[in-house]
């Protein structure tokens, strides 16, 4: 499915900012075990959802400042 590969880009693109990684791994996990859409209303209902996903993930990055993860520290001896 293109859109999981969309989704997959988009993840890594935004891998610093935790709230987009977790919308976008959320996701992913609703459309994991998904076939391809046969039915146009189903088709219709995944691209509404992933639709929505997008504008989520364009409002969290407009918004300043982002939820960046901590830098890695190195543990200590």
């Amino acid at each position: 499915m293109e859109m999981r590969r969309q989704l997959t880009a988009l993840r890594s693109q935004h891998s610093d900012n935790l709230a987009i990684a977790s919308l976008l791994n959320r996701f992913l996990v609703k459309i994991a075990f998904l076939s391809e859409p046969t039915d146009p209303k189903h088709e219709q209902y995944v691209r509404s959802e992933f639709a929505q996903t997008l504008k989520k993930v364009e409002a969290i990055t407009s918004r300043k400042p982002t939820a960046k993860r901590p830098a890695p520290t190195k543990p200590s001896k």
